[in-house]
């Protein structure tokens, strides 16, 4: 069941926050028509890797999109915008501050083309704050929120680091998927009587948002969380360790789980301790207890440990490589790994969407499309009549000679 079916989104977003945002929607059945300028998104140049041309950045946040190329600096092409805008139920978009209106398309012209219309605005600090003019990146806002001040080696002195994927962009893009959902519920609810509704997304905000306990710990103590590495700072044992032959993951978040830890065969009797009975004992504490951890856990090989921490209902996850982490996807069969047709490509392997709908993994869409493969298909759909139509295919025609 694709619960967003005959839902319009117009998607003048470029890069990630605002994509992610859109396929998010896609996935759940929303018609998104990518406008991109006819050089294109940008993280079509994105890269290596390209495959046959096309980069696999730009693959990973446009599934189930069509892609119409509008150079917005012309009259035709804003003239094709607008009608777009007119029947769409919501715009996306992350121009900075001041370009909608530079284009003719500020929020008293979006309400006037369309008084339904659900519009979200993606910055990177806020069209409200003294910083609404400044453009961002994923690594800059990792920078100002803090997060890169908190990863790396537990030694200060150590380089800090990135997180190596974009997480203020995903942090966003999550975040806006998520007020245009609630709009459009809230207008539904409300027979669409509220009208207009503009929606806006930062990345500095929802990456603070996403720093969550660490943030809050800040906001009462006044002290900034220390570089732990693999470690946490709330519970004991939460970390990395090393086996006889490898590494794992071992996740005791409770009391309970730390005494059925005691009992698993071959955890010595003495770290049985009543000093250690309490998670924040054991945090206090962590100096003396980590290195008693360890030496047990080198008594045996990953799997044992896997295959005893399992049953014995703790945590533990082994240590993967990406493609070691896909394998697993392929060998579950339960359609998270899906293929999807490329225009180009073929048939492609595509992550689907995360959650499931009575346990099915959703439909099958389409791989991200190759620029303006939906171009002159958009134009005849949404050309008023007959004539309208033969106007723009030959506006189009002519543009496309001076190109």
């Amino acid at each position: 069941m694709n619960f967003l079916d005959g839902l319009l989104i117009v998607d003048l977003s470029r890069v990630l926050a605002g994509p992610l945002c859109t396929m998010r929607l896609a996935d759940w059945g929303a018609r998104v028509v990518k406008i991109e300028s006819p050089k294109g998104d940008a993280t079509r140049r994105f890269g290596p890797p390209f495959v046959k041309g096309e980069s696999s950045y730009f693959m990973a946040y446009n599934r189930g999109k069509e892609s119409l190329v509008l150079d917005l600096r012309t009259e035709f092409d804003c003239e094709v915008l607008n009608r777009l805008i007119e029947k769409a139920d919501v715009l996306v978009e992350n121009f900075r501050d001041g370009v909608m209106d530079q284009m003719g398309l500020s929020l008293k012209r979006q309400q006037a083309l369309n008084p339904r219309l659900v519009s979200l605005t993606i910055s990177g600090y806020g069209t409200q704050t003294t910083r609404r003019h400044e453009g961002a990146f994923d690594l800059a806002i990792q920078a100002e929120t803090g997060l890169m001040a908190m990863t790396g080696p537990e030694d200060q002195a150590g380089e800090t680091c990135r997180v190596p994927f974009s997480a203020a962009d995903v942090a966003a893009g999550m975040a806006a998927s998520e007020a245009v959902l609630a709009a459009l519920v809230g207008l539904e609810r409300r027979g669409g009587a509220a009208g207009f509704c503009h929606l806006e997304v930062s990345l500095f905000d929802s990456l603070m948002s996403f720093l969550g306990f660490q943030a809050q710990a800040t906001l009462l103590t006044g002290k900034d969380p220390k570089r732990m590495g693999h470690r946490h700072p709330n519970l004991v044992p939460y970390q990395i360790f090393e086996t006889r032959d490898g590494a794992l993951v071992l996740a005791i978040a409770t009391d309970e789980a730390w005494r059925r830890f005691l009992k698993i065969d071959g955890v010595p009797a003495d770290m049985n301790r009543e000093e250690w009975s309490r998670n924040g004992d054991r945090v206090g504490q962590r100096h003396e207890l980590v290195p008693a951890v360890e030496k047990v856990l080198l008594s045996k090989s990953t799997e044992e440990w896997k295959i005893a921490l399992d049953a014995a209902d703790i945590p533990v996850g082994r240590l993967r490589g990406v493609s070691d982490a896909l394998e697993e996807l392929r060998r579950r069969h339960d359609g998270f790994l899906r293929t999807a047709a490329h225009a180009t490509l073929g048939e492609m392997a595509v992550l689907g969407r995360a959650a499931r709908l009575n346990g099915g993994p959703g439909p099958c869409l389409s791989a991200a499309p190759v620029l303006n493969q939906h171009g002159e298909a958009i134009l005849n759909e949404f050309a008023n009549d007959a004539a309208e139509r033969c106007h723009w295919r030959r506006q189009w025609s002519q543009k496309e000679t001076l190109s």
